[in-house]
């Protein structure tokens, strides 16, 4: 993890930056005035209105971010990879409801935009690694099978 830990801080703050302008540029409270009209339509949901959390969007895109890019990076096998955001994003969305039944709007959005594209960033970046790994793994191997034929005869 020593080696990774700065690429996923970069990948981390890569990925937060954006979504942070998209924030303040009005998307994504755009995004969650039309789920809070959509939202009493389809749950028996308390009198009051729905409150809108900032702190609560903005601390679970920048964990989802930081959490996906690291485990793009770490985990070895693709399908775990694509499994992880398959139900990372079935949660998301599943607390978007729940918060509502609890009187907070929650736009899960940010939180699944956040989550694929630093896995992808990870994913990418891994890779990467990876293949120059091989590739100097390989360059330290100077025997080869004829080699060590003609030294035996």
């Amino acid at each position: 993890m020593n080696r990774n830990r700065a690429t996923v801080l970069f990948v981390g703050v890569l990925v937060c930056a954006p979504l942070l302008a998209l924030y303040h540029f009005g998307v994504f409270p755009e995004a969650a005035k039309w789920l809070a009209a959509r939202l009493p339509g389809l749950l028996v949901l308390p009198q009051a209105a729905l409150k809108l959390s900032l702190p609560l969007q903005y601390g679970l895109y920048t964990t989802l971010a930081f959490s996906s890019a690291w485990l793009g990076m770490e985990m070895e096998a693709a399908w775990k990879k694509y499994l992880y955001l398959l139900g990372l994003t079935f949660l998301i969305l599943l607390l978007t409801p729940v918060l509502a039944l609890n009187g907070l709007l929650f736009e899960p959005f940010s939180g699944i935009l956040a989550a694929s594209f630093a896995m992808l960033i990870g994913v990418m970046l891994s890779d990467s690694s990876l293949a120059s790994e091989s590739a100097a793994s390989s360059a330290t191997i100077p025997v080869s099978v004829t080699d060590r034929k003609e030294e035996s005869a």
